[in-house]
């Protein structure tokens, strides 16, 4: 795992240009540093483990970066058990911290969910409404939840 090396996406080198603001300082460092040479221990010489792993959910989820490290990739589809894990999840997120904001799309929406790339997509969409409601804190909690759920955090 310390071995793991990333690299820019195209829209990650689009974000070091254009600066949307949606980066911290630190995970702006981090995605300036990702060249697909540096390993997660060259990062840690730098950067706490938490600051770490913070912008590198970050980074991975809005596309910003890529595993370059040759690790393979998880299968496509997902596990319905899993999908229901992170539905209730993502339920509670939506009543404790958006005001019921996501009611439609959980309860009529979610089962259309059936890959990786569906779900990342709305992942991504849960995770901004999240951290727009100031809740970042949670946010990443909650996403490394579901990775974990899912088995994508053992890269």
């Amino acid at each position: 795992m310390d071995q793991q090396r990333f690299s820019k996406t195209a829209k990650g080198s689009k974000e070091i240009e254009e600066r949307s603001g949606l980066l911290s300082s630190v995970a702006r460092r981090i995605l300036i540093m990702m060249d697909g040479k540096r390993t997660r221990s060259d990062l840690l010489q730098t950067f706490s483990v938490a600051e770490l792993e913070e912008a590198l959910s970050k980074l991975e989820l809005l596309k910003l970066v890529e595993d370059v490290s040759g690790t393979v990739a998880a299968p496509a589809s997902i596990d319905s058990r899993a999908l229901s894990q992170i539905r209730q999840m993502m339920h509670m997120s939506n009543q404790q911290y958006l005001s019921g904001q996501l009611d439609r799309f959980l309860n009529e929406d979610f089962a259309k969910i059936n890959n990786r790339e569906s779900l990342e997509s709305v992942l991504e969409h849960w995770h901004r409404l999240l951290c727009n409601a100031g809740e970042e804190v949670a946010a990443y909690a909650y996403l490394r939840q579901i990775k974990a759920t899912l088995g994508w955090d053992k890269k």
